[in-house]
């Protein structure tokens, strides 16, 4: 499982989180080569037979066309936390508590593949301290600025900073 890990600075923001069957935009490489797609989108809610085996998968490809072995990825949104080694969290979700350090909020299962970037767009979910909530929110800057009419003050992300780091669950 290749883990996508999240970390932020907040001001007057409670939690951060993705909806089920968010769309992802990632990079890819192939496992075994130097072969990369940038700009991949993948989602929990799409599924694709994978050719020559009764599975599935959200996303698949062909490395090269006259491959017989298809490269695939399955989204995995996190709904509880996930018990691992490492001393980072993996939860799904993102809060003022975690400020400062890495939290997982969505797994990927790959095989022929491996998940080697991720560019955050819109989709997001802000709850503010005073419990307001803001839908659809854009980190594709890395920051984001609101104002909260129930708190009467500013909330904000900033320095959105992600890292992919595979984990053994």
């Amino acid at each position: 499982m290749i883990v996508l890990f999240i970390r932020a600075r907040l001001e007057n923001v409670a939690k951060i989180t993705l909806p089920l069957g968010h769309t992802y935009t990632l990079t890819v490489k192939d496992s075994t080569g130097e072969d990369t797609r940038q700009g991949v989108t993948v989602t929990s809610s799409h599924e694709e037979e994978l050719p020559g085996s009764k599975g599935t998968a959200n996303f698949a490809l062909k490395w090269a066309r006259d491959s017989k072995h298809v490269a695939s990825l399955n989204v995995k949104e996190i709904e509880k936390e996930l018990k691992v080694k490492s001393k980072e969290k993996i939860k799904g979700y993102y809060t003022a508590e975690d400020e400062g350090s890495f939290v997982g909020i969505v797994a990927f299962e790959c095989r022929g593949m491996d998940v080697t970037g991720w560019q955050p767009k819109d989709g997001f979910i802000v709850e503010s301290t005073s419990g307001a909530r803001f839908e659809d929110v854009d980190l594709s800057e890395k920051e984001w600025m609101e104002y909260d009419e129930k708190l009467g003050e500013s909330i904000g992300i900033y320095d959105l900073e992600y890292k992919l780091q595979g984990v053994k669950v």
